[in-house]
């Protein structure tokens, strides 16, 4: 008998800056989600991290808002999208967009 499946878990290191801090209550977070997780299941975690203000602060139902860019810190630092994938360590920087 399974009791409960089990899903592999990641962290994800997030920043968020200027405007969006104020509105999402927040810099800098980490948190766990699943391997497979996108650019918005880390919005959702940390709204149930730092509640319901995060959400909405970023994204507009399930897209990420107008004036919103979320890169990937990395060499090229690339741009996301609120599908896009996340991968084990990454830091994700949340900003407004000029």
């Amino acid at each position: 008998m399974v009791l409960g499946a089990y899903v592999a878990c990641m962290d994800v290191h997030v920043k968020l800056t200027g405007t969006l801090a104020a509105r999402t209550g927040t810099h800098f977070s980490r948190v766990g989600v699943a391997e497979d997780a996108t650019v918005a299941d880390v919005v959702d975690a940390l709204a149930a991290k730092h509640g319901p203000q995060v959400r909405s602060g970023v994204l507009e139902g399930h897209r990420l808002r107008t004036d919103t860019v979320v890169v990937r810190e990395s060499a090229d630092g690339e741009t996301l999208t609120a599908g896009s994938h996340v991968t084990p360590g990454d830091t994700v920087c949340f900003q407004l967009s000029a």
